[in-house]
């Protein structure tokens, strides 16, 4: 968890061909961004399609999930695996594609574009390690954990050494300590997402129930 929520933006804009926020506008929608990342939001409702458009490669934390056609360049087309669940992250490689949604359902997403390339494996910096939190995805830019905690449950102190995403699947009232003792009240609203800098901090629920939050470390 994070010691502030607060969204920071940045005027830097990725220098990709077919940017899916200017090219379809009314499928994505600019959250954040700093001069790692940029966060969007994804809605295609059941049974239409994107015009094409281009991503780094990305990290996309699935909100409501749905069956995903893409269609490339070339006109070969994937389709997303079934049985994907609320909460699943998957690492995807720079792509220019159509995507369509062939279900009954919208599919809503939270897409964590990276700005910069893949540090060598030598330099990568490690995500920390605690219990209440398990890896969910991987890939040479960033390291995504699912974090959870019931009522009142504690998270201990740690170290995040680079930029870090959040992604709440839950609504979250929490109290955040950093090193010096500072305390920073949280309240996370679910399916929010934002960017917090690098900290060492421990964390308390402080809400009536349990959470669930994606915490995307960079690498």
């Amino acid at each position: 968890m994070c010691k502030s929520m607060a969204l920071m933006l940045f005027t830097g804009a990725l220098t990709w061909a077919q940017d899916p926020v200017k090219v379809a506008a009314g499928q994505y929608k600019l959250i954040a961004e700093n001069e790692d990342v940029r966060l969007l939001e994804g809605n295609v409702p059941p049974g239409s399609k994107t015009v094409m458009h281009s991503h780094p490669a990305l990290m996309a934390v699935i909100l409501e999930p749905g069956i995903t056609m893409w269609t490339m360049p070339d006109g070969k087309k994937q389709q997303s695996a079934p049985g994907t669940k609320r909460g699943t992250v998957i690492a995807m490689p720079p792509q220019s594609h159509v995507s369509e949604s062939i279900d009954k359902k919208p599919v809503k997403v939270i897409l964590i574009e990276f700005k910069k390339p893949a540090p060598a494996a030598a330099k990568a910096r490690k995500a920390p390690s605690l219990a209440n939190c398990k890896v969910v995805a991987e890939s040479p830019h960033a390291t995504a954990q699912l974090c959870t905690g019931g009522p009142g449950s504690i998270t201990a102190k740690h170290t995040h050494t680079s930029t870090e995403v959040l992604v709440a699947l839950t609504d979250l009232t929490a109290d955040s300590t950093d090193g010096a003792g500072k305390v920073t009240k949280l309240e996370v609203k679910k399916d929010s997402a934002a960017i917090a800098a690098p900290q060492t901090h421990t964390a308390k629920n402080t809400g009536k129930a349990g959470y669930e939050l994606i915490v995307v470390d960079l690498k």
